[in-house]
């Protein structure tokens, strides 16, 4: 849980002038003259007053309404719409550059946290409206470390449920723990659980037996095991009871016809080619895909697509506004990092960026027909990947979700309440209501009718405490 911070007088100080009706003063906040966005339903409510006291919401009532108001500082919404804060399934918050170490003439790759990087990711998420994250694969100690600076009141920052270093076949400092045997999946997965891990995560390396092994000591613990896989087929991971699944790319072989697998693995490259390789001997409305809709269908997944950043490595070789947003929001550490070397299209031709936007229709396609489920769908960005910056990005992912026909009703819900149940604190976040923590976004458009409209901020409500233009645009840096 975060705790007041003193560090909000400051930003309070900034913006408050500029409020009508708002005054300095201690006590309950009232919203005022505001609709709810009520995704679930499809609409938004007539004008209403929310109240909070402290970081928590304790009465929605019409515009108006005396208890609502009655000794609370009132800020007159003007007609203005409400929503949950939104929440990134998929954000690696204190993850650094993924560097080439060399040491007794061996080359290594590491990607060690940085607490520099994650408190300029934890103010420019908050500014984008972003008060809830799900790390999904990093550094404990450094996780732990955050928290302590949200709790001793000296960083602003949404709050993180994470998962430790991310369990593989080989070892990448900072971001990726071997394990070999289902007793060393064991040791691992106990040590994460002790050092704090809310999640364990397993990777493609993992042969079959792993994963499993992995899952199943995740469930002892209690943890749920999420994964991002691709030569195990995605069915046959949720049969073994995995959680989650990370990423709109589900690489197996045995998800392509056995005609067009052999086509496939016989011209396959090594390397991220395989990102629009696959995909072209896929089909999203043949039968392998009707078998991947019937398996979220029946086991409903926790699922984050990150198609931001696939889309990003797809147009990397002209100009586009993943490279806008990393040049203005981004960490210059990691700006540095992506501009310098890594990137998800290393090695990529010409040719191969157009092959890769070609396909693109058909990832739109099976991200549509999976959304369309009634599996556990949230929103994700794999922020500190290369382009992706903190906070806009989340915004990107959820306008790819529309380009690709997903109502925005569905992505509203998605990237609040869905995220919150699957974080298992929807009991407390993802809506607006009695008892619910005071995390909000006030929005100058009603973003039911285009989704866009969610990068209209008017104030972000994090705790409990109001932050408009001016304070907003000092967490962006701006």
């Amino acid at each position: 849980m975060r705790r007041s911070n003193p560090v909000w007088p400051l930003l309070l100080a900034a913006f408050l002038p500029a409020l009508a009706n708002a005054q300095p003063t201690e006590g309950a906040l009232a919203l005022n003259n505001v609709h709810i966005v009520e995704a679930e339903h499809n609409r938004v409510s007539a004008p209403r007053c929310v109240r909070m006291e402290g970081k928590r919401l304790t009465r929605i009532a019409k515009a108006g309404d005396k208890a609502c108001l009655r000794n609370a500082r009132a800020v007159d919404l003007q007609g203005r719409y409400v929503m949950p804060g939104l929440i990134d399934m998929h954000a690696h918050l204190t993850l650094g550059p993924l560097e080439i170490k060399r040491e007794r003439g061996r080359a290594t790759m590491q990607a060690l946290a940085d607490d520099g990087i994650a408190e300029h990711n934890a103010k420019r998420l908050v500014a984008f409206g972003v008060t809830t994250l799900r790390n999904p694969g990093g550094d404990l100690q450094a996780a732990a470390r955050y928290k302590a600076r949200l709790d001793a009141a000296e960083w602003v920052g949404p709050e993180s449920f994470d998962a430790g270093p991310v369990i593989n076949n080989a070892d990448l400092p900072g971001l990726a723990t071997a394990a070999r045997s289902p007793g060393e999946i064991e040791q691992v997965v106990n040590a994460q659980v002790e050092a704090g891990a809310a999640w364990i995560k397993l990777y493609a390396g993992l042969s079959p037996e792993l994963l499993k092994a992995g899952i199943d000591a995740a469930h002892r613990h209690g943890r749920p095991a999420v994964a991002h896989l691709d030569n195990i087929a995605w069915p046959d991971a949720l049969a073994m009871g995995l959680d989650g699944i990370v990423h709109m790319m589900p690489l197996s072989p045995d998800l392509l016809a056995p005609e067009q697998r052999a086509a496939w693995q016989g011209k396959a490259r090594a390397g991220t080619y395989s990102f629009f390789e696959w995909w072209e001997h896929f089909d999203p409305d043949g039968p392998q895909a009707d078998r991947l809709v019937a398996a979220f269908q029946k086991h409903r997944p926790v699922f984050d697509a990150t198609l931001v950043a696939f889309h990003a490595a797809f147009v990397q070789d002209q100009e586009n506004p993943y490279q806008d947003d990393a040049r203005r929001y981004a960490h210059p550490r990691l700006l540095a990092n992506w501009t310098g070397w890594f990137t998800f299209a290393i090695g990529w031709k010409s040719e191969d960026f157009q092959r890769a936007r070609a396909v693109w229709p058909k990832v739109q396609r099976m991200a549509a027909r999976l959304y369309a489920t009634d599996a556990r769908m949230t929103v994700g960005t794999d922020m500190s990947n290369p382009w992706i910056a903190p906070g806009i990005s989340l915004h990107r992912e959820m306008q790819l979700l529309a380009d690709a026909g997903v109502p925005p009703s569905r992505i509203l819900l998605a990237a609040t309440r869905n995220a919150a149940q699957a974080l298992g604190a929807g009991d407390r976040l993802g809506r607006i209501a009695p008892g619910f923590e005071a995390d909000l976004v006030v929005l100058d458009a009603n973003p039911l009718d285009d989704i866009q409209r969610t990068r209209g901020i008017h104030a972000v409500v994090l705790d409990g405490q109001l932050l408009a233009t001016e304070a907003i645009n000092r967490l962006k840096g701006e």
